[in-house]
């Protein structure tokens, strides 16, 4: 069940690494809530902290962000999802779950590439990306970057002129517009991309958030 999903997703306690491993030696993540704390403490790494923290089987937080997700229109992808984008289920510490806003593109048949750089780029810098989004999308080519301000926004734009489906990834919650002054073009990636983020929706964009969105 999705809740149990966003439970083991969301456990504090328990590092993405260390769920990743829980998710490889159960089934599924309902067996993971059912599992008695001597099941668990087989897995290599398993800490006593790990151990407490799945014994806490409170769900009201997960029901709250299926709500919340309903209410903002979110979409849920997990890990086992065929839809998962199998290079980012091949790194040590995937996220078990998406939230997306769009139509998640094809990550796996289509050449994907990230395009970051400075929120106070020069004209130039500009110009040079919005125009190398642009090419990378007429060579079918999906342009994934952040949404920041500057050359991701610019690179962004450029795929979309394009005609090309374009992806933000988040370090806040997949509802929430930031910054602001990107407001149109979240609007235009919603249409013709997708937004996507692995924090809860209502999360804000706290400095934090980022290292995680990074990887």
């Amino acid at each position: 069940m999705l809740v149990h999903w966003i439970w083991l997703a969301h456990k504090n306690g328990v590092s993405d690494r260390m769920k990743w491993k829980l998710l490889q030696h159960f089934r599924d993540p309902e067996d993971i809530f059912y599992a008695d704390a001597d099941t668990a403490a087989v897995i290599d790494g398993m800490t006593a902290d790990n151990l407490k923290a799945l014994q806490d089987k409170d769900l009201s937080e997960a029901r709250k962000i299926l709500e919340d997700c309903s209410r903002a229109k979110l979409k849920i992808l997990t890990i086992q999802d065929a839809a998962y984008p199998a290079a980012l289920k091949n790194i040590p510490d995937p996220p078990l779950v998406l939230y997306y806003k769009g139509q998640l593109p094809d990550l796996d048949s289509n050449p994907v590439i990230g395009v970051v750089g400075t929120r106070q780029a020069s004209v130039y810098g500009l110009t040079a990306a919005k125009r190398m989004g642009y090419q990378i999308g007429k060579c079918g080519g999906i342009v994934v970057s952040g949404m920041a301000k500057g050359i991701d926004a610019m690179a962004m734009s450029g795929a979309l002129t394009a005609g090309q489906a374009t992806v933000g990834v988040l370090g806040c919650g997949a509802d929430q517009v930031y910054p602001l002054s990107n407001k149109a073009l979240f609007r235009d990636v919603e249409e013709y991309g997708c937004i996507v983020s692995e924090f809860a929706p209502g999360t804000p964009p706290m400095r934090q958030n980022f290292p995680k969105r990074n990887r």
